[in-house]
């Protein structure tokens, strides 16, 4: 299995941000536009929360750096061998950190 996970930003921090904490996961770089970061990760490890800990600290990042409502927009897609193939949009609609 290989899982893309892009996101797209005008904010470049945003951008770096994820980035490093996704490099920091094992994720690898693919290859994405100057307003978008592309990672790529082949294996799931045990426990497989790596694709939920970059959602949402995506998110704690966007919040941060005060990012627009409409951005950022993250894609994933998965990838089973040649066979198939699931892609997904998704954007952060509503955020609360008081649980």
């Amino acid at each position: 299995m290989q899982i893309e996970f892009t996101v797209i930003s005008q904010n470049e921090a945003l951008l770096r941000l994820v980035r490093e904490f996704a490099e920091g996961l094992g994720w690898t770089r693919g290859s994405s536009p100057p307003s978008a970061i592309s990672l790529l990760q082949s294996e799931q490890t045990p426990g497989g929360n790596e694709l939920l800990n970059l959602l949402v600290y995506t998110a704690l990042s966007a919040a941060k750096i005060g990012a627009e409502s409409s951005e950022p927009l993250c894609r994933i897609r998965y990838r089973e061998g040649q066979a198939s193939e699931v892609r997904l949009g998704l954007r952060i609609a509503e955020f609360d950190l008081g649980g």
